[in-house]
């Protein structure tokens, strides 16, 4: 009888727990999806925005890229999406599993200061051709304030459906890549991508696949198998193509679509497309996203791809299909990240190292074609203003330009350069600007000494001091008078510019650190009266070498 009445008050307790969550559903009070948002998404366009007042201040650098965007492109919108995740954390944790089962790996034709110097250049592969990434290289790529711009925004496309996009622009898109250059693919890819179960952009599809195959040289997408296996099967995603050779990378990918039954590339498409929209489903709706997991937990995991260019790379080939259509001026709408506690500017790009080749910018609007041979065809595009590494200078033009040899994020091949100097357009060789040092060092202002960084006492004539530090709040004596010295960017006094002083301007303008009068003076360092995220990108800017702090 107890136990009759236990399982009623059981059955009791379900009911109503079912009948509060159904409630619950309801009201809307919990989430419909996977998707853990962590709080409000941001909108801003060229006709209307809803960033609150410090949101600069909250998230310096994004504002001004923003708006350059939106004034060139009125008809593109940005989400600006808050992952409610601390930026170290974040860098810490796409670093963690170097060596054994690293989430991010480089060319190995890069210098040593993108490679993880843990694992050093003995390779992730036995193949040789990938390093495990550094935590530098991390950051710069992860950091979005490095591709909020016209070349590179196309990886944070929402990856939905373009209704623009005609059947007649993705055969031409298409066409461009010999194995996907037939009708029943090109109906495959387009009745796909309209199919509300995928809802998945054409020129995304036919992105990841050009971003995976190349040119299509690969036995995963030829049919003709490989070591006289898997004869007649295709893996155009290259799903399951893993592992430490070529040829076991191969070999997986072809057992992979051997055991899905792809003995067609229609098919292989289709079960590629499976496995992405389970990305986008979860909230991995741009190729950022599913590069990097920050949207939903567990974090970092369900990445596509270790190739950290990943998400850079189909973007640039996305934003070509757009171009070529005429498509670029499009309603579109872009879901770019936003962490907690990023540094006050952009991560610079580790250094290139110029011991091996000279150092080169891609200057040519919307990038440049990365070529298999010189003049031969296109392996992928790189974007505007990337550095690359020329290994080998051609003497001799081939169809009216120079074809060097290079290293790009995107892997080695041919470039094209107009002239024989590199001095105009397309690859140009890097031209260093040697830095204005201002000749005026200091200034009496009242009772205030200001001066800029790098002066000594012997710089101001008859100035005496008793303090240890020539430095923000020391006194000095000039002809019998006591004076404060304010050294501009020298917050806390120790007499030199460096990157705790911006995180103490940082501090003061986002949890009220208190700062004395001669502290205020230092942070003020465009001397505009008051201290804004202006103040710390002088000094980010000061320390990098790219301009000096004047008076």
């Amino acid at each position: 009888m107890q136990k009759m009445s236990n399982k009623i008050i059981s059955k009791k307790i379900l009911c109503i727990l079912i009948l509060f969550v159904m409630i619950y559903t309801m009201l809307n009070l919990i989430p419909a999806t996977i998707i853990k948002s962590y709080g409000a998404t941001y909108t801003y366009s060229k006709s209307k925005n809803d960033l609150p007042a410090n949101f600069e201040d909250t998230y310096p650098g994004y504002k001004s890229l923003l708006e350059k965007l939106a004034s060139s492109h009125p008809n593109w919108t940005f989400k600006l999406y808050e992952t409610g995740l601390d930026w170290e954390t974040v860098i810490n944790s796409e670093y963690q599993g170097h060596g054994s089962s690293p989430k991010n790996l480089v060319p190995s034709n890069y210098s040593s200061a993108w490679i993880c110097s843990i694992c050093g250049t003995r390779g992730y592969d036995t193949t040789g051709r990938w390093y495990c990434a550094s935590r530098s290289a991390i950051e710069h790529t992860m950091d979005p304030r490095n591709t909020i711009n016209e070349t590179s925004i196309f990886q944070y496309l929402q990856l939905s459906n373009d209704k623009n996009i005609t059947k007649e622009q993705v055969a031409t898109m298409a066409s461009k890549i010999s194995y996907l250059n037939n009708q029943k693919l090109i109906d495959a890819i387009y009745e796909v991508a309209n199919d509300s179960a995928y809802n998945i952009n054409p020129f995304y599809i036919i992105g990841k696949i050009l971003q995976e195959q190349g040119s299509g040289a690969s036995s995963l997408c030829s049919g003709q198998g490989y070591q006289g296996k898997y004869i007649g099967y295709y893996n155009l995603f290259n799903v399951g193509a893993s592992g430490n050779s070529t040829s076991e990378v191969i070999l997986n990918g072809l057992e992979y679509a051997y055991k899905k039954g792809w003995d067609t590339p229609q098919k292989s498409i289709m079960g590629g497309l499976n496995l992405l929209k389970s990305y986008i489903s979860r909230g991995q709706n741009t190729l950022y996203f599913q590069k990097f997991n920050v949207v939903y937990s567990p974090y970092y995991s369900n990445q596509y791809a270790q190739n950290i260019f990943d998400s850079q790379s189909i973007g640039t080939i996305l934003r070509g299909y757009y171009k070529d259509a005429n498509l670029l001026d499009s309603s579109f709408t872009f879901i770019i990240p936003l962490y907690k506690n990023m540094p006050l500017s952009a991560v610079v790009s580790p250094t290139v190292s110029s011991e091996t080749g000279e150092i080169a910018y891609i200057n040519a609007g919307g990038g440049l074609a990365l070529r298999s041979s010189p003049n031969g065809e296109t392996i992928t595009y790189v974007s505007e203003g990337t550095q690359v590494l020329i290994t080998g200078r051609a003497t001799e033009k081939i169809n009216g330009y120079y074809w060097d040899k290079v290293s790009t994020p995107n892997g080695t091949g041919y470039m094209a350069r107009e002239s024989k100097d590199g001095s105009k357009v397309y690859l140009v060789v890097k031209e260093t600007n040697p830095i204005v040092v201002p000749t005026e060092k200091f200034k009496i202002d009242n009772e205030i000494v200001l001066v800029i960084p790098g002066t000594k006492i012997s710089d101001i004539p008859g100035a005496t001091s008793k303090d240890s530090t020539f430095g923000t709040g020391a006194k000095i004596t000039i002809e019998e008078k006591e004076y404060t010295l304010v050294m501009l960017g020298d917050v806390n006094g120790d007499g030199q510019v460096k990157s705790k002083d911006y995180m103490m301007i940082k501090n003061h303008i986002m949890e009220g650190l208190d700062l004395n009068q001669s502290q205020k003076k230092a942070a003020d360092v465009n001397k505009d009266g008051e201290i804004k995220s202006k103040d710390y990108m002088y000094i980010k800017n000061h320390i990098m070498g790219s301009t000096y702090i004047t008076l």
